[in-house]
Order: structure tokens, then C-alpha cells, then sequence
């Protein structure tokens, strides 16, 4: 059977871009519930029945003069993703501006897509590398397209632009598709926010880290039953309980924990540091015995590898580590999207494959006012600026309500003070835990309650078996790897506009090269005068930094 030729130019241009979507619109029939009119300026437009009323899903009038209008009230610039699509005479407008980064068009349903491209000639839009179509996908599958393809360093902002008339008629699925974008959004700005302030130490850091890396033959034991210790309020009143159940568990202490510990004579078997900052030095200050052995992020601070000879380095999730891991030496991997070290203290212990985890200390909030346990790095920092216009109580409210959005709950005769930071801390390490196959032992001593939906059985009595943890063999020397690095730099193909475009077409190996810039193209962009600096110009920037920042370390 012959295609309208409408729909076969259509579909053909579809088909060089997106084959699967092109075959799917090809073998459905249209909708019956479209028609079409004719515009004042002789445009076509769609036209949707309910309950026999005919709802233009343009102007009737002039359907172009309103896609300028809509260019003019969002203005075309960064990642746009449109709302419906109609014919697409709101989107148009766009696609003159070379600011716009990308455009993902989301509509419902698939055979009003169909109607739309038999009697409208839309290859304009379709050819276009910038635009991507989502038709009829589910919240979950938009909310991870936009997080696996939204790269604000190169794409800009994101701005949602809807076509209300079509909108209006699928209320439910484009505000549910709204709040889940709304949801991921927020994630990828808080990232971003972290990688534009440390995407320097972070690569830093793992640069002067490798000849130590390259070092360490640290193996690490630990049993089924693991205790981790945060540095909260409560784990003043935990510590009894400590060192009654410390003979059959493997205590795992975060480094702002181990002063307080030390401070009671407890030793812990491990101590794990994330910060990339000098800062985490403090929790040091009282000393690390020798035998502890001490686990850091490939991008912790140099200044911790000096502590202890028995140190395990493992990979987060900065791409940078990942692709070390991934091409010179095996690490461990442990989470630290939590964002905080008592996290990666628990999924440290989920990597050794703990039977179950008795959590102390991890407060998530200030109770009665108090910030740290007694013990920990602000006690002695504090007294040291303390007198007699600020006691030690004013230093350390002040430490609190250094954030302006603190928030005041009372529990029984005393209130307890939190942060949506710290909340969110509390909801990543739930979501966490409630995905492991551990048994979670967690008791709450004035600080926000931790919800536990999923509980496995209690560990046995006589389980005594251990697992190990340990980093792989080096394939090369460290300065062999980092020239190599700069060799596979030097052979990227050099970025165009759009930069989204330049990067879909890149191999999967030469993608997951420019991702390990991207933490440090951030900074450079926000800190280094880069603002306004176009995204192929600042890959091609970053690059020369790094390949600087590495030349002086080899050579």
C-alpha cells in the first residue's frame, strides 16, 4: 500500500534520527478524534474532538505569530523540553536560535503523533539534531532520559514550555510528568552545585593520590555483624552499648566519630574519610593508631595519606575515579551520594556483604541544641575561640543557624533542630538501606527517626564468617597511566555546536572520557571567568587545563 507522501517524507526523515519511533508511528493507525482546519493565514491546524467540541490545539488565526509569541515569553535559550506538540508551530521559532542546547518534546499519545505527520510536513523540527521525541513514555522513563542527556554544564538551564491547549486535555500525565522533572531537576542542581565547588579537588586530589594508590597492598577483613559510628549527639549516651557489643562486630568509625571514640578508649577496626577538603584534617588531630587501617576516597585530601600506612583507597562516583578504576587499578567501590560520610560508612558496610548493621550516632539533626558528640572537632576549635562575648553555647548556636532555613521541632521538653540538607541526607541513606539485604539495628536517641520499610531477619548467633575487601593489581605506573590519559585526550575529536549532538555521535569510550572533565569544566565555568563561555570552548578549556594540571605533576 502507497503512504500518504506527507506522512512517508515524514517518516523517512524520522527514520535517520529515530528508526524505532519512525517503524512504531508507521504500522498504528491515526487517531479518529483529529481533524484539521485551515488558519486566517492559511496554516493547518490540528484539531482535537471531546464530547463533539472541536479543540484547536493552535491559533485559528495566525499559529505562527503565536509560536513568536512563545519565543518571546521564554526566550530561546538552554534545554527546553515542550509539553505537547500539536504541529509544532510553537517549537519553530526555536529552532532559530543557536542558544537553544536541545529540545525534548513530550507528548501522550502516539496516534495523535501519527494524524499530526500525515497531513503536516514537520521534517523541519525532526531534522533538526537538537530535538528528541518522548511519545507515550511513562514519568520514570522521561525522568531518566533527562538524567542520563542533561548535562547543565553544556546544555544550560532547563525550561519547561507547555502548549496549553493540549496540555488542558491531558492534565493528569503532564503534571505528573512536571513533578517528576521537577524532582530530577532538583538532583542534578544540587550535583551540580557540588561539582562546581570541589570539580578542582576532586581532580586534584586523585592526581596526587595515584603514586600512593599505586602503593597500597591493603587487604581489609570484616564480619557479618558491623557496627558504624556517626559523630551525632546521641552517641554520648551509645557509647556503653559500644563497647558491649564490640567483641563480635567489626566497628566501622566516620572520621568525624573517631576523636569522640578515642576520647572513650575505643579503637575502632576501620575509619573511613570522604571530604576533599583539608577540613577533614581536624578529625585527626588526636592521632590515628598504626593499626587501624584507614579507607579514602581516591579524591581525599593529601594530607591523609601522610596518617597511616595501612590505607585502602576506594572509587565514588566522580567520573574521574570510576574511569581510573575502570582503566589502571581496580578500587572498591562505595557510595557516597549520600552526601555525607555516615553514609558511605553504611554502604561501606553493605560492600562487605554485612549480614547486619547496628547504626550509632546518626542523628541527622541537632538535638537539644547540640551539633556534635563531646569529643569531636568542634570542641576543641570552639574553645580555642571562646571568651568571655562568646562562651562556648554562642559559638556553637552560631555553627547552627550559620544556615538561615534552620527548623525548630519540639520533642517532649526540649526541642530538637534540623536542615532540609540534613533531612535530605536522611531520606538518601532510608532509600539506601531499605534496598540492602542487611539487618538494620538503628536506635534513635533524640535525632531524627530513620524509616526502615524493608527488615531482614536478625543475624544468626554463630555466624563467624568474614569477607575482604581489596584493590586489584596496577596495570601500568601511575605516570605511564596519566600520559596515556593525555594521549586519549589528545585523540578526542574536536566539540561543535550543538554540543549535545557532538556528543551523541562520540563512541561510548570517547563519552565516558569528556564525562571525566565535566566536574572540572564546572568549576572552571562558575569560578574561573568562563560564564559566558560557549560549551564546545569550554570543553576545548578544560581540556588544556587538565592536560597543564597533569604535565606538572609527571614532568
Amino acid at each position: 500500500m502507497q503512504l500518504n507522501p506527507i506522512l512517508e517524507r515524514n517518516l523517512l526523515a524520522l527514520s535517520t534520527c529515530d528508526p524505532g519511533l519512525s517503524a512504531i508511528i508507521g504500522s498504528i493507525e491515526p487517531n479518529p478524534q483529529i481533524t484539521f482546519l485551515t488558519s486566517k493565514t492559511n496554516l493547518i491546524v490540528p484539531a482535537q474532538t471531546i464530547n463533539d467540541n472541536q479543540i484547536p490545539l493552535h491559533s485559528k488565526v495566525d499559529p505562527a505569530r503565536e509560536g513568536d509569541r512563545f519565543l518571546s515569553m521564554y526566550q530561546g535559550t538552554g534545554y527546553l523540553v515542550f509539553l505537547g506538540f500539536g504541529a509544532g508551530y510553537h517549537i519553530l521559532p526555536f529552532l532559530k536560535s543557536t542558544e537553544v542546547s536541545n529540545i525534548l518534546i513530550v507528548e501522550k499519545d502516539i496516534s495523535i503523533f501519527r494524524s499530526i505527520m500525515e497531513n503536516i510536513d514537520i521534517r523541519a523540527i525532526i531534522v533538526d539534531p537538537r530535538v528528541t521525541f518522548l511519545i507515550d513514555k511513562s514519568v520514570t522513563e522521561i525522568a531518566d532520559y533527562i538524567l542520563q542527556h542533561y548535562f547543565p554544564i553544556i546544555a544550560g538551564n532547563l525550561k519547561t514550555i507547555s502548549l496549553g491547549s493540549r496540555v488542558n486535555l491531558e492534565k493528569q500525565y503532564f503534571h505528573e510528568i512536571v513533578g517528576g522533572i521537577k524532582t530530577i531537576i532538583n538532583s542534578i542542581a544540587d550535583d551540580y552545585t557540588v561539582q562546581a565547588k570541589f570539580g578542582e579537588k576532586w581532580f586534584i586530589n586523585t592526581l596526587f593520590n595515584l603514586e600512593k594508590a599505586e602503593e597500597s597492598t591493603v587487604s581489609i577483613k570484616a564480619s557479618p555483624k558491623i557496627i558504624v559510628t556517626g559523630a551525632g549527639p546521641s552517641l554520648e549516651g551509645q557509647i556503653k552499648k559500644i563497647k558491649m557489643m564490640r567483641k563480635n562486630a567489626t566497628l566501622i568509625a566516620t572520621d568525624t566519630s573517631l576523636p569522640a571514640l578515642l576520647h572513650e578508649h575505643i579503637y575502632p577496626d576501620i575509619v573511613i574519610s570522604i571530604d576533599c577538603q583539608h577540613v577533614s584534617y581536624h578529625h585527626f588531630l588526636k592521632g590515628l593508631p598504626k593499626e587501624i587501617p584507614l579507607i579514602l576516597d581516591l579524591a581525599s585530601p593529601t594530607l591523609l595519606t601522610r596518617l597511616s600506612n595501612k590505607i585502602l583507597f576506594f572509587s565514588s562516583g566522580h567520573p574521574f575515579s570510576q574511569y581510573i578504576s575502570n582503566n589502571w587499578r581496580k578500587f572498591p567501590f562505595i557510595d557516597t551520594s549520600g552526601g555525607n560520610v555516615s553514609h558511605a560508612a553504611v554502604s561501606l558496610a553493605h560492600a562487605f556483604g554485612a549480614e547486619e548493621i547496628i547504626l550509632f550516632g546518626i542523628d541527622f539533626s541537632y538535638p537539644d541544641g547540640k551539633t556534635y558528640a563531646r569529643g569531636t572537632y568542634l570542641y576543641p576549635y570552639f574553645r580555642s575561640l571562646e571568651n568571655r562575648l562568646e562562651p562556648l553555647e554562642k559559638l556553637f548556636f552560631s555553627f547552627i543557624f550559620r544556615n538561615k532555613h534552620v527548623m525548630k521541632e519540639k520533642t517532649g521538653d526540649t526541642y530538637r533542630y534540623t536542615t532540609q540538607q540534613l533531612i535530605s541526607y536522611k531520606e538518601r541513606l532510608e532509600n539506601a538501606i531499605n534496598d540492602y539485604p542487611s539487618h538494620i539495628v538503628y536506635e534513635r536517641v533524640g535525632g531524627l527517626p530513620l524509616t526502615i520499610k524493608k527488615q531482614h531477619p536478625p543475624l544468626l548467633k554463630n555466624s563467624i564468617s568474614t569477607s575482604l575487601l581489596a584493590q586489584g593489581p596496577a596495570l601500568c605506573h601511575w605516570r605511564d597511566f596519566l600520559k596515556f590519559y593525555i594521549d586519549e585526550l589528545n585523540h578526542l575529536p574536536e566539540p561543535y555546536f550543538p554540543v549535545t549532538k557532538y556528543l551523541f555521535d562520540l563512541s561510548q569510550k570517547e563519552r565516558d572520557l569528556w564525562l571525566t572533565l565535566f566536574p572540572a569544566a564546572t568549576f572552571l565555568k562558575e569560578y574561573s571567568g568562563y560564564t559566558s563561555t560557549s560549551p564546545s570552548d569550554l570543553l576545548i578549556r578544560t581540556v588544556s587545563w587538565t592536560k597543564e594540571k597533569i604535565s606538572r605533576l609527571i614532568y
